[in-house]
Order: C-alpha cells, then sequence, then structure tokens
C-alpha cells in the first residue's frame, strides 16, 4: 500500500476494530430501522381506527356513497383536505393528488423514444 492512502478501516486501527466498529453500525442501523418499521405500523393502525361522528357527518358520507362502517380516521381525514381543497388550497388539493396515486412523473420515459435506424455523430467526427 502506498504510504499515501489509508487502509479502508482508518489510520492505526486494525481490521479487527475496524469490523466491531461495523458490527456496533449494523447494530444501531437494525434499531432505527425497527424503530421506523414500529411507527409505520402504529400510524397505518391510527388512520383504520372507527371513528365515532355526529348523524350529520353520518348522512353526509352516505351521500357521497360511504357506509357509515367505513368511517375511520383517514376517511374523516381524507374528506377535510377535500374540503380544504375544493376552497383553493393547492397545497391540500396536491396532497389529496398525491395520496390517490396521481401525482406527476418528473421523470420522461425514453424508451420508445427513437425508432428506425439512427446514426450517432460525435463532435469532431465526420460520420463515416
Amino acid at each position: 500500500m502506498s504510504d499515501n492512502l489509508l487502509p479502508p478501516f482508518g489510520k492505526g486501527r486494525s481490521t479487527d476494530e475496524a469490523r466491531k466498529s461495523g458490527q456496533k453500525g449494523g447494530i444501531a442501523s437494525g434499531a432505527v430501522r425497527r424503530k421506523k418499521a414500529a411507527m409505520k405500523d402504529v400510524a397505518a393502525m391510527v388512520l383504520g381506527l372507527k371513528r365515532k361522528v355526529s348523524d350529520k357527518t353520518i348522512a353526509q358520507l352516505q351521500e357521497m356513497g360511504i357506509d357509515a362502517e367505513e368511517i375511520t380516521t383517514q376517511t374523516l381525514a381524507l374528506m377535510k383536505l377535500g374540503d380544504k381543497a375544493i376552497a383553493g388550497d393547492i397545497k391540500a388539493l396536491e396532497c389529496l393528488r398525491d395520496t390517490a396515486g396521481e401525482k406527476p412523473t418528473d421523470k420522461l420515459d425514453m424508451s420508445h423514444a427513437f425508432i428506425g435506424d439512427f446514426d450517432i455523430v460525435l463532435d469532431g467526427e465526420d460520420g463515416d
């Protein structure tokens, strides 16, 4: 190894020390992943909780085709978001659109852009 290059495990550290450090990082990473997964599970549970609402709200939702048994935290939150969107709140509209899976893509699909024969000519080449 050249004198000006450091080993991958750091200057003055043994491979055993690097392995132990990596193991600690892996354990910490696993703990963070489990914590995030638990939070995601709790959020899904909260969204799915049945909610007790007024008869007026039940009637309004039933007029829209939503059965009283389907009224959850998620249903009510989306209805409020819809109300804000209708009132002109663009952020609410974008959130509702994105949640419905209709977010416009930022990617350009070039997989079918070229049909037929074509030549690629680089600068400085004559194409022959």
